[in-house]
C-alpha cells in the first residue's frame, strides 16, 4: 500500500536489475516518472507496469491523500 500526502513527491532509488513494479491507483491522481519512460499520470482505476531498476518517483497531483497498491517483482538468479 502506497499512501502519498497531498502534493507529495516520493523519490525511489533504483532496485536490483530486472525489478518490475506494478502500480494500481485506487484514489487520487498520481504521476509516475522513470528514467526509461515518459512520465505517466494515473487516476483511480488506472495501472502501470514498468522497469524499476532505475531511479523513479511517485507524485500526488492532488490536494488530498492518494492511495495506490504496488507489487514488485524481482528477478531470481539460478546458480
Amino acid at each position: 500500500e502506497l499512501r502519498l500526502a497531498p502534493n507529495h513527491i516520493e523519490q525511489a532509488d533504483a532496485h536490483a536489475p530486472g525489478t518490475i513494479e506494478n502500480i494500481v491507483v485506487t484514489r487520487g491522481r498520481v504521476e509516475i516518472r522513470s528514467e526509461r519512460e515518459a512520465p505517466c499520470v494515473l487516476e483511480q482505476g488506472d495501472a502501470i507496469l514498468f522497469e524499476a531498476d532505475v531511479p523513479h518517483s511517485y507524485r500526488n497531483l492532488t490536494d488530498r491523500e492518494a492511495l495506490a497498491y504496488l507489487v514488485m517483482t524481482y528477478v531470481e538468479t539460478i546458480g
